[in-house]
Parts: C-alpha cells; sequence; structure tokens
C-alpha cells in the first residue's frame, strides 16, 4: 500500500527540470545528426533525377543518328567532318533547336528546314514546374516549333556537347574543373559521341559539384 502511495505521489508531481533537460538535449542531438543525413539522400535523389535525364537524352540522339545520319541539331552549326575540331558546347536554352528536334516539336509549316521529317518523339522529357526540372515551353503546349528550353533543377540549362567531326572523341569539360582532384585525374578526350553535364547546386561551370553523363 505504501509503495503504491508514492508511485502515486512521483507521477503528480511528473519529470523534474533536469529529467526535461536531458530530453531536450537528446532531441537536439538526434536533429543534428539527422540533418546532414537528410541533406546527403536529397542531394544524391537529385543527381540520379538529373543523371536520368542526361541518359534519356543521349539515347534518344543516338536513336536519332540511326534514324537521320547526323546529330540533331542544324547542320550549318555542326560544321564538316572528319579533320575539324568538333562544334562548340551549347545550352538547353533555346536558342538551339535540338530539344525541339528530339522531341518532335518542330514548326511543319513548310517555312525552315525540317529536321525531324517522321516527327519520332525520340525522348520524353518532364514538362518543368515553377521553371525548374523539365521543359519550359512559352507556347504552353501548343508547340509548332516554338523553342523550348530544357533545364535542371535548380533552374539552369544544360550543356550538351557533340562529337561533330566524328571521330568518337570529345574535349573533356573536366581538364577545366577548378577542382583539382577532378582535373588532375580528367583525361584531354572522352570516348563518345554526345556528352551532357549541368553545373549543379552552386550554378557555376566546372566546379566540383557538376553532375556529368561521363562519371
Amino acid at each position: 500500500m505504501k509503495t503504491s502511495t508514492l508511485s502515486a505521489h512521483r507521477l503528480r508531481h511528473g519529470f523534474t527540470l533536469i529529467e526535461l533537460l536531458v530530453v531536450i538535449v537528446i532531441i537536439a542531438i538526434l536533429a543534428s545528426l539527422a540533418v546532414p543525413v537528410t541533406n546527403v539522400v536529397m542531394r544524391k535523389a537529385n543527381e540520379l533525377r538529373i543523371k536520368t535525364v542526361m541518359k534519356d537524352l543521349q539515347v534518344g540522339i543516338g536513336h536519332y543518328r540511326t534514324e537521320y545520319n547526323r546529330f540533331p541539331i542544324d547542320p550549318s552549326m555542326a560544321g564538316g567532318g572528319s579533320g575539324e575540331t568538333d562544334m562548340p558546347p551549347f545550352l538547353t536554352d533555346g536558342t538551339v533547336d535540338t530539344i525541339n528536334i528530339l522531341t518532335a516539336n518542330i514548326d511543319t509549316s513548310g517555312g525552315g528546314a525540317n529536321l525531324n521529317p517522321r516527327q519520332i518523339k525520340f525522348v520524353d522529357l518532364p514538362f518543368a514546374k515553377n521553371n525548374l526540372f523539365g521543359v519550359i515551353d512559352p507556347s504552353g503546349g501548343a508547340g509548332g516549333g516554338t523553342p523550348v528550353q530544357l533545364v535542371d533543377i535548380w533552374g539552369m540549362p544544360y550543356t550538351i556537347l557533340f562529337d561533330s567531326n566524328y571521330d568518337n572523341r570529345i574535349e573533356n569539360p573536366d581538364t577545366s574543373n577548378v577542382d583539382m582532384v577532378i582535373s588532375s585525374k580528367a583525361p584531354q578526350f572522352l570516348s563518345a559521341t554526345s556528352a551532357i553535364y549541368c553545373n549543379g547546386q552552386d550554378k557555376q561551370p566546372q566546379t566540383k559539384d557538376d553532375i556529368v553523363s561521363w562519371r
């Protein structure tokens, strides 16, 4: 009977101040451990989403080349063939119509060169939400050849490189990376016919957090 009375007395008094402080400290420690883990998980998830888009683009570019025996770009921009240097890298900011060509969003009225006359959709890309991660279409989905942009999770365009001189190699952007760990180990050329990268969260090219298709 005395034991029951003592337990009831303690329950009525609740936790002491010290006990509450210990609980708060434990919760704070657990929270501080969880934040870095969450950040790493989110970074890995974003990287995976972007690399999936890059892979889809490269597959679409390969299928386009098989179908039309050229790169999805205006031939006047691609330059000549063997012996010449590759065309400069370009952005998916709408100034070059590669994304339009690959998604069969082209002007079929006959006003200009139709670089996808069979209207084949070589890649299926997500539409951007709030101008982030996906295709930004100024036509609002009406198509008709309106130049579209393709942006990453941070709203920045991707950079695409083509092996336009058909020697099966591309200048490696990693050789210009400011991170010495990356640039010191980078070969001068990539053995590829296309390469794609985005600038990462810092939105700066050739930095450590660049997300690239080749590594």
